[in-house]
């Protein structure tokens, strides 16, 4: 799928998406609370990529990190800022395809949540150019680990995501972009990479 029938996709379905927040927010919470001690110490600025209805920043900004988060869905731009009107989150429009609009080394930590799989090779590769341009020191990639779970597969078929040939190799995909890779088993099809960026 190219990218703007992705953003159109993700457009449509974000009211959908929305209904996920709470429970979404709840999990995070929990990922963090038990994982948190796998960031380094020196973690002060996060942006999250593809931030959707804003969860994943929100957990962050209730930890007492400076957030940022971004989407390129102007739905769910709007989603977001309305999630996270009383948090500390700064929420902008902008889309990896293009330069994002911040500065080169701007945060210590970017996040993505299920962002990486629903691209292409080449819709990748340009999240991970710009991942290295404006983080300084650690990307978290939160995605789907090899599994056997029928409901994934057909799910991600119907958003014609790239997951099938993403998942299997994203660990040495990700080696070949970032100089150290953790890879981290949160579930039976969830995990976390860690990338260094420096």
């Amino acid at each position: 799928m190219g990218n703007k029938a992705h953003v159109l996709l993700f457009s449509l379905i974000a009211p959908f998406y929305n209904v996920a927040f709470k429970s979404q927010l709840k999990n995070y919470r929990s990922l963090l609370k038990e994982h948190r001690s796998l960031l380094g110490d020196d973690i002060k600025s996060v942006l999250d990529i593809g931030c959707g209805t804003g969860a994943l920043a929100k957990a962050f900004d209730e930890l007492g990190y400076r957030v940022t988060a971004v989407d390129a869905s102007t739905p769910m731009v709007a989603i977001a800022k309305h999630n996270l009107k009383e948090s500390g989150v700064k929420v902008v429009q902008g889309d990896f395809f293009e330069k994002l609009p911040f500065e080169d080394n701007s945060f210590d930590l970017l996040v993505a949540s299920y962002v990486v799989h629903g691209h292409k090779i080449d819709g990748r590769e340009k999240f991970y150019r710009e991942s290295r341009r404006i983080c300084r020191k650690e990307v978290l990639i939160h995605e789907f680990f090899p599994n056997r779970n029928l409901l994934v597969y057909v799910v991600e078929f119907f958003e014609r995501s790239d997951y099938r040939n993403f998942v299997p190799k994203a660990f040495e995909e990700l080696k070949e972009n970032f100089p150290i890779v953790k890879d981290v088993r949160l579930s039976s099809t969830t995990g976390w990479y860690l990338c260094r960026c420096d």
